[in-house]
């Protein structure tokens, strides 16, 4: 059995480093660098990444044959919802924390995509070529996503990391934006599927978990106080304990445990 765990936009496999080995043991998860995230090397600036392109790098880094459990979070989340019609009947379980939709919440029309809008019509943050990844776009992504203030209070190490693959996740933001998936279209698998969303994530996101929900009443919507979108790095224990409640439910059970 495995258990596949799909980063974030600006971070790496590091932020499962605090899913203890009782709930998912080293030698079942599946962690990859997604593209362009080190050990890859980066995406050049200039060069145009789509959502297909980090699909097909996934997927040369399974398996080719057994069930899959899916942990994801934010753009991961994305990927694994783009990797579904590939994966099939192997996808056991999914719990995703506040995957990325906002260009398909902008398409609902009974969803309020307000907050959608501080993107949309900012006139420079998904278009502009030179800025998208610098430092100043950097800023603009990071703060909404944590707070005002957080991109200056960040450790260098991680500023470093962010500057480095800074284009190529100016590309992630600019798929989940321009990508034609609709909530309609792609619903969610009839498997044991656990959406999480934080208490004090951005509205906008909250938005899109409620969406999802709407259109799949079969999925499990948890609501974690006291947490944001970041809660895998913020507060992993409330994160790994609405995992593991997503597992024990799906009857997930490691032979190590």
């Amino acid at each position: 059995m495995t258990t596949l765990l799909i980063h974030s936009t600006g971070t790496a496999p590091f932020m499962w480093d605090s899913i203890p080995e009782e709930l998912i043991p080293a030698g079942q998860r599946l962690a990859p660098a997604n593209l362009g995230y080190p050990p890859h090397a980066p995406v050049p600036r200039g060069q145009a990444v789509s959502l297909a392109d980090d699909v097909a790098h996934l997927l040369a880094q399974l398996p080719a044959e057994g069930p899959l459990d899916v942990v994801a979070h934010s753009y991961g989340g994305l990927l694994a919802l783009e990797l579904l019609p590939k994966l099939g009947a192997r996808v056991r379980s999914m719990f995703l924390w506040e995957p990325v939709m906002y260009g398909a919440l902008a398409k609902d029309p009974a969803a309020d995509a307000t907050h959608v809008r501080q993107f949309t019509e900012n006139p420079w943050f998904l278009t502009d070529l030179d800025r998208g990844g610098t430092e100043a776009w950097l800023e603009f992504f990071i703060d909404y996503w944590n707070r005002p203030g957080s991109w200056a209070r960040m450790p260098e190490p991680m500023r470093q990391h962010n500057l480095l693959v800074g284009w190529k996740m100016f590309q992630e933001v600019r798929s989940v934006f321009f990508s034609s998936r609709t909530f309609e279209a792609h619903p969610l698998p009839r498997v044991p599927v656990t959406l999480a969303m934080g208490e004090r994530s951005p509205a906008g996101s909250r938005e899109t978990m409620k969406a999802l929900v709407r259109h799949n009443p079969h999925v499990k919507l948890v609501d974690v106080p006291g947490t944001g979108h970041m809660a895998p790095l913020t507060h992993p224990q409330k994160h790994n304990d609405a995992l593991a409640a997503h597992l024990h439910s799906a009857g997930v059970i490691f032979a190590s445990r």
